[in-house]
């Protein structure tokens, strides 16, 4: 099932950026994770995150059960996917529900509300927290709860044709899916269209984010150089993950 919407943004506290190369999030202007490739032989990502102790996104208690037991008809993916919306800032954004990779894993993010800069091998698809805070007791509900044969459902953010995912809600199902090592169950929200920024955009949003690691800003700077490499990098995600049908 897939839904289109566009929103002006006017309440909007998310705003998510990028290209195949890089992906910045925000949260009420402020940048909290800056992900970007480059090739250094291998192809190597730099990432920047602040870690946050409550999830990015409050949910009322309707929307909060639908995804607890997991959307299961079109009328319930129609209003999650009004619900959402509303805290996007400008933008088309296409609303997929798919099935992901049973062997799933995520970027560990810092445990404070501090930046931290990492860099790993980069040649494969990254699921990224925005929340530090876990409960394994609720892990473990999760597990049971999936192992029965539920499937809860996780609300993922994504800039189109980008390998870098964001987990708006479900870090608990997330883990719980991981344990029980079934394909999780989510609705992936894509922003449409790229957006490229220059080399003093990005230079000002890592000096935003603390980044002082001369390696990464050098690397930042000479990826620039090679953006034409990216550009016609495309990622059809019906093609990666199974699509759920109502």
């Amino acid at each position: 099932m897939k839904r289109t919407l566009e929103t002006y943004g006017k309440n909007g506290v998310i705003e998510i950026k990028g290209n195949p190369q890089e992906t910045i999030l925000y949260l009420r202007n402020k940048p909290i994770q800056y992900s970007w490739l480059a090739e250094i032989g291998s192809t190597w990502r730099y990432h920047i995150a602040q870690g946050l102790n409550k999830q990015i996104v409050k949910l009322h208690n309707g929307i909060t059960d639908m995804l607890k037991r997991g959307i299961s008809n079109e009328g319930e993916f129609l209003a999650t996917t009004e619900f959402f919306v509303q805290f996007f800032k400008y933008g088309k954004y296409e609303f997929g529900h798919y099935k992901l990779f049973e062997d799933i894993h995520w970027l560990e993010i810092p445990k404070t509300e501090d930046y931290n800069s990492i860099d790993f091998y980069g040649g494969m698809f990254h699921f990224a927290p925005t929340q530090n805070s876990i409960d394994e007791k609720l892990v473990e509900e999760y597990k049971e709860q999936i192992l029965r044969g539920s499937s809860p459902t996780m609300i993922i953010l994504h800039v189109e044709n980008s390998h870098k995912f964001f987990i708006l809600d479900g870090h608990h199902k997330f883990l719980g899916y991981r344990k029980a090592k079934i394909a999780a169950n989510s609705i992936i929200i894509s922003k449409l269209g790229n957006d490229y920024k220059s080399i003093k955009e990005t230079m000002e949003i890592a000096r935003l984010m603390k980044c002082n690691k001369s390696d990464y800003l050098k690397r930042m700077q000479s990826e620039k150089s090679n953006m034409k490499y990216y550009e016609g990098h495309k990622i059809e995600l019906s093609k990666l993950f199974k699509e759920v049908k109502y």
